[in-house]
């Protein structure tokens, strides 16, 4: 085993749990006080809040996770590696979110999108005919009965989880990757 990549894999997997872990935890409280199925605890209220933690969860782990790791690592930091981190914590956290949510899915509550759906369909077909008329276009029944189709499946959320954390690791890695090679370069000159 390459023992340069250990420390990287120790530090993913450390921080790749924290970012799993707020969710899982979150989904799992919901499940059981029996709010899974209210759109309240996703969409507005409760939801929001969660949805703006979660938001800022992720880029500050991975700044935390990086200048941690600069820290600790004896060669400078470079580009190269402050991407791999952050691409390992997000596969980690996406493992374990993606695992909750087939154990979910298919052992504790099967039908849970078409639930979900069923009991909240009038209050999110008012949020969908909102944002459609802004755009002046009108929102039928069968526009909400395809929407149901795609969101409520649950490959479809295991890709957009996949995809858009992702896209948002890469993006985030680069950006602290290079404030702290930057930072290095700086006292260099100095």
């Amino acid at each position: 085993m390459n023992l340069k990549r250990l420390p990287l894999l120790k530090f993913a997997l450390k921080y790749g749990l924290i970012l799993a872990a707020i969710p899982t935890i979150y989904n799992i409280v919901l499940v059981i006080m029996g709010l899974h199925l209210d759109y309240n605890y996703y969409g507005e209220g409760l939801g929001e809040s969660y949805t703006k933690a979660r938001t800022y969860l992720l880029p500050l782990l991975l700044f935390i996770a990086i200048y941690r790791y600069k820290k600790i690592s004896a060669p400078p930091l470079k580009l190269k590696t402050t991407l791999k981190l952050g691409l390992w914590i997000v596969l980690i956290s996406a493992f374990v979110v993606i695992a909750y949510n087939f154990i979910f899915r298919i052992f504790i509550e099967p039908e849970f999108g078409t639930k979900f759906y069923e009991i909240n369909r009038a209050q999110i077909y008012n949020i969908l005919l909102e944002g459609h008329q802004e755009i002046g276009r009108d929102y039928t029944d069968a526009d909400m009965d395809g929407h149901i189709a795609t969101n409520g499946s649950l490959w479809n959320m295991v890709f957009a989880h996949v995809t858009l954390n992702f896209i948002f690791t890469l993006f985030f890695s680069l950006v602290f990757g290079l404030i702290f090679r930057t930072r290095k370069r700086r006292k260099a000159v100095s």
